[in-house]
């Protein structure tokens, strides 16, 4: 488990530079008007003030985010004339998955939506993961399947539109903003309602697969790394009791 007190990680990090996102989207409707960096500055100050950060990760987290802002706000202009209108932390509703009776849900940091009818879907990430290759097989397929809600409807306040582009929005530590597409990997480009329809089909087969009674769940039934032993539900697998034994009876000492 994780202490009870431990300073700021990663994970806050990112929850709070989304807050900030989220805020300045709300507040400024075109990225393009002349006070659209004092805006996200000022939405970063409000978000900070919230986070009541300790103070010496303020110092460090504060010029991370500053340097950010400005490159934000130039890669919001390399979009600005395809953009119709931005909708940011858009609810999807419950949607039922298939045959299943399962219903599946959630939020988009991003949608972008575009002329006739087409919409960029786009997440916000502060880290490294997952990573294109993940997202493109489906390993993580978050992106995906908010395509597959966004052709079903789920996101009502876009009404019925088709998935353009699905995109990681990467937040580097050393201010760069890139935008990283998953339609394409290894020389293998898939359109998103490509992608989006695999994910809704694969997921549906997973949940029919673990409704039968006699399915067991595993802890770490695809572990990204040898050795990765991590995963929230090893401990209750006891992985890593059972990895210190010996590889071969060699290994075995006598009693």
């Amino acid at each position: 488990l994780d202490p009870v007190i431990r300073d700021p990680g990663a994970a806050e990090r990112g929850t709070l530079f989304h807050a900030i996102l989220h805020l300045f989207s709300a507040r400024i409707a075109d990225p393009r008007q002349p006070d659209a960096l004092a805006g996200l500055l000022e939405a970063g100050r409000a978000c900070f003030a919230e986070a009541a950060l300790p103070p010496d990760i303020e110092a460090v987290w504060w010029p991370r985010f500053e340097k950010l802002a400005a490159n934000i706000i130039e890669w919001e202009h390399g979009r600005a004339d395809a953009v119709a209108q931005r909708y940011a932390e858009e609810r999807a509703e419950k949607t039922v998955v298939g045959r299943t009776g399962v219903t599946l849900s959630g939020y988009a940091d991003r949608i972008d939506l575009l002329a006739g009818g087409m919409a960029d879907i786009l997440d916000y990430k502060t880290g490294s993961s997952p990573s294109k290759a993940q997202a493109h097989t489906l390993l993580s397929p978050q992106l995906a399947l908010e395509g597959a809600l966004l052709r079903r409807g789920a996101f009502k306040a876009l009404g019925t539109a088709e998935p353009s582009q699905l995109a990681f929005v990467r937040l580097k530590p050393n201010g760069d903003v890139f935008e990283e597409s998953i339609l394409e990997y290894n020389r293998k480009p898939r359109t998103a309602n490509e992608l989006a329809e695999e994910a809704w089909a694969r997921l549906e087969k997973l949940l029919f697969h673990f409704a039968d009674p006699t399915t067991g769940y595993l802890s770490r039934a695809l572990p990204f790394r040898e050795g990765e032993a991590d995963g929230d539900y090893d401990h209750l697998a006891r992985v890593l009791e059972w990895s210190a034994g010996g590889d071969s009876e060699d290994e075995a000492g006598e009693a």
